[in-house]
């Protein structure tokens, strides 16, 4: 195993490069970060692997950057470290940024960060909560974001995003994952082709959802006011809420604008 502590005052940011095994994020009040790298295969491999891995600090604008990149330098390929069992943890200041990329490593993070930059191919992402801006992109990897405090952008193919909370802005991509939000604050717009599609609550702002076969699940909640526009081509259209030509009143109360196209999935919109 190698470890490493650094001291890292102000502004920090994780930049991590994991091609496979697990990456272990956690955040807490203080100003170390705190590195742990470990493997597991044969004893030459590991040896190799922990003495190739690259583990430094950098100065940064305001801050520190941790950069951990696992790789090899002896001419192999990705073939040897699908033989070995990588784990890295780090614990960082909480408000720490996140930039990793990975090809089947699965990163989770608890705690508080400040913003996240992820791609993985078949990896999965888990993270508690981010205040800032949330970007992944994933091929088969399922997303699961806490709460996102600024704006989210997740694009999957075959992976399913789940989201607790967006407070900003919200897009997401999946071709044949489901797509489910808890909570939509900003404007929203999800594109499915054959994944599902659900928003359990949503207040006010515009909501753009559309899905080849998928279905379509909205809850919009008591008081706010709602236009919405939506078309189930082959499939039904069902709705808790009245839905006809006429303008939504103007009572004061949040205006959801809803444009909602299935072409064989059903829409639902419901009471949140």
């Amino acid at each position: 195993m190698r470890r490493e502590t650094f001291e890292t005052p102000g502004e920090v940011t994780l930049d991590l490069s994991v091609p496979s095994g697990r990456i272990d994020l956690e955040t807490g009040p203080g100003t170390t970060t705190e590195v742990e790298l470990d493997a597991r295969g044969g004893a030459d491999q590991v040896r190799e692997l922990l003495e190739d891995a690259r583990i430094e600090l950098r100065e940064a604008r305001g801050g520190h950057e941790v950069v951990v990149v696992v790789e090899t330098k002896r001419g192999v390929g990705l073939g040897f470290l699908r033989r070995i069992e990588v784990r890295l943890r780090v614990r960082a200041p909480e408000g720490a940024h996140v930039r990793a990329e990975t090809a089947s490593a699965d990163l989770r993070g608890r705690g508080r960060f400040g913003s996240l930059q992820a791609k993985t191919a078949s990896g999965d992402v888990d993270l508690d909560e981010i205040a800032g801006d949330a970007e992944v992109e994933a091929a088969s990897g399922d997303i699961n974001l806490g709460t996102v405090g600024g704006a989210t952008d997740i694009s999957t193919a075959s992976g399913d995003i789940r989201l607790g909370r967006a407070e900003g802005p919200l897009t997401a991509r999946a071709a044949s994952g489901d797509v489910r939000v808890d909570e939509a604050s900003g404007g929203t717009k999800i594109r499915t082709a054959s994944g599902d599609q659900r928003i359990g609550a949503i207040t006010e702002g515009s909501v753009e959802l559309q899905s080849m076969s998928g279905d379509i699940t909205v809850g919009v909640r008591q008081g706010s006011n709602l236009w919405v526009d939506a078309r189930a081509m082959s499939g039904d259209l069902s709705s808790e809420v009245d839905l006809d030509d006429a303008p939504p009143s103007d009572d004061g109360g949040p205006l959801v604008e809803l444009r909602a196209t299935s072409m064989s999935g059903d829409i639902d919109v419901v009471r949140a």
